[in-house]
């Protein structure tokens, strides 16, 4: 799961909690350590997150669509891909506007953040000025997604323009997501306590 659903999947637990959740992938790259329990309690969450994901026989499916040459980079492209599904069936998860309660929860991370020490706080500031959470619903948003990505290793330049897979298998991976998420909110979402799928309004 990418940066949506692992905030989402915070959704009730504390604020540090989500930070943790939220910034896990990027502590070894930042050189960055936990600033207290909460966060390390974050960290957990987001690696059990991770485990069953990577687990899941429909989690699998979804990277199997991937053929080569990017099959190596399959899990990555497929945390991206449901995310995108997520942020264009938001509706379904949560009664909140999606970009008011990215805003909200953000803005709740950073204030937990600006009391410790950096680099963590700024990560989370430039996540909001640049709106990353907000960019997996169009293909633009997915394109600049996999570029940044993409700039983080020579290892996942492959991911420059993967926003073609999630076009190509587009509808099976919305199949896969649909079946799949729930099961993911009701193991680890608000610490098991998140509600089923809302049925969106007409």
């Amino acid at each position: 799961m990418n940066l949506l659903a692992h905030l989402h999947l915070s959704e009730g637990a504390p604020a540090g909690v989500a930070a943790g959740n939220l910034l896990a992938d990027y502590m070894r790259r930042l050189n960055a350590t936990a600033p207290d329990r909460d966060f390390e309690a974050g960290l957990r969450l987001h690696y059990a997150i991770d485990a069953f994901a990577e687990k899941h026989p429909l989690a699998r499916e979804a990277r199997a669509c991937i053929a080569p040459p990017r099959r190596r980079l399959a899990g990555i492209i497929v945390d991206v891909a449901f995310d995108h599904v997520l942020s264009r069936e938001w509706r379904r998860y949560s009664p909140v506007p999606l970009e008011s309660y990215v805003a909200a929860r953000l803005e709740t991370i950073r204030s937990h953040l600006e009391r410790r020490p950096p680099p963590l706080h700024d990560l989370v500031r430039r996540a909001m000025e640049e709106e990353w959470l907000l960019e997996y619903g169009t293909p633009d948003g997915l394109r600049r997604t996999f570029d940044r990505i993409a700039r983080r290793s020579p290892a996942a330049a492959g991911l420059r323009g993967a926003e073609e897979e999630i076009d190509r298998h587009g509808e099976r991976f919305l199949e896969l997501f649909s079946r799949f998420y729930p099961q993911l909110l009701a193991r680890h979402g608000g610490g098991g306590g998140n509600p089923a799928p809302r049925t969106p309004p007409a």
